[in-house]
């Protein structure tokens, strides 16, 4: 990723003809060393959005038409065609492949998958190329640090720490709203979203109370319910985002997006393909 001169803002992503960024293939090589090495510490395969990068690298190199095709429906949507697998079989057992080991982790994938191979999501695209900027946004912060091209402000009775990271991105075709925050900024942030929400549960509770005193079906009942309705609506958001920022910063914690989790498989029939392992 080309680096910025202090103080520089970032140039602008360049957009692609159908509205998507240009991908880069060097920051998407080193995104998947780091899904492969994340697989390889919990002793499985890779996730979906590792497997969707593959596949767009493999599309980035020059390919067979059927392997083309279903390189393009997995990243699209997710589904993994009985001819991507055929192929992917054939060139992770042909023997000097180029592209041999890349096949094997992508069948790894699939087989993993077992009998639920059609579409993910309605929008895996669109999630998928979210998660992307997201990480492309922390590398790019990452190495201007480990380069020395952020620095740390001069400690003052105003202000004392490092400048803020503050980055947000929405995407008004998918109505997804991409945040970047550092450390302290994001605990502060999901300080106050508990708080808000604990308080919300607590005036539930009361509206919910005091609504059993009123008569049955009466305009001042139905009214209490509607309310304590939109707030645990609203408390049910705010607990997503607190349980989603908890899931990331503990590693122990039950992934907050399962449908980007791949379970190894479960009473499967010993399969061959495994052996690639």
């Amino acid at each position: 990723m080309r680096a910025h001169d202090p103080g520089q803002q970032p140039a602008p992503r360049r957009i692609s003809p159908g509205g998507r960024p240009f991908r880069d293939m060097a920051l998407y090589e080193r995104l998947i060393s780091s899904g492969i090495a994340a697989a390889d510490r919990r002793g499985g395969v890779v996730d979906h959005v590792t497997a969707r990068r593959r596949s767009l690298w493999l599309l980035s190199r020059s390919q067979q038409p059927d392997f083309m095709r279903g390189l393009i429906r997995f990243a699209r949507d997710g589904a993994i065609t009985a001819s991507l697998k055929k192929e992917l079989r054939y060139y992770a057992r042909y023997p000097g492949h180029p592209h041999q080991p890349q096949s094997a982790r992508l069948l790894q994938y699939a087989v993993a998958r077992g009998t639920d191979l059609g579409p993910i999501g309605t929008d895996f695209a669109g999630l998928c190329d979210q998660v992307d900027y997201a990480d492309s946004l922390l590398t790019e912060l990452h190495d201007r640090v480990t380069h020395g091209r952020i620095q740390p402000e001069q400690a003052s009775p105003e202000a004392a720490g490092p400048q803020p990271v503050t980055l947000a991105r929405h995407d008004p075709a998918t109505g997804i709203v991409t945040l970047i925050l550092d450390d302290s900024t994001a605990s502060m942030a999901i300080h106050a979203i508990s708080i808000s929400a604990t308080d919300r549960e607590a005036h539930v509770r009361e509206v919910q109370q005091y609504s059993q005193s009123l008569p049955e079906n009466s305009y001042g009942r139905l009214n209490r319910q509607v309310i304590a309705a939109r707030e645990t609506r609203i408390t049910t958001r705010l607990r997503a985002i607190e349980h989603a920022y908890r899931t990331a910063i503990d590693h122990d914690a039950a992934p907050a997006l399962e449908r980007f989790e791949i379970a190894a498989p479960v009473d499967r029939t010993p399969d061959r393909e495994l052996e690639l392992e």
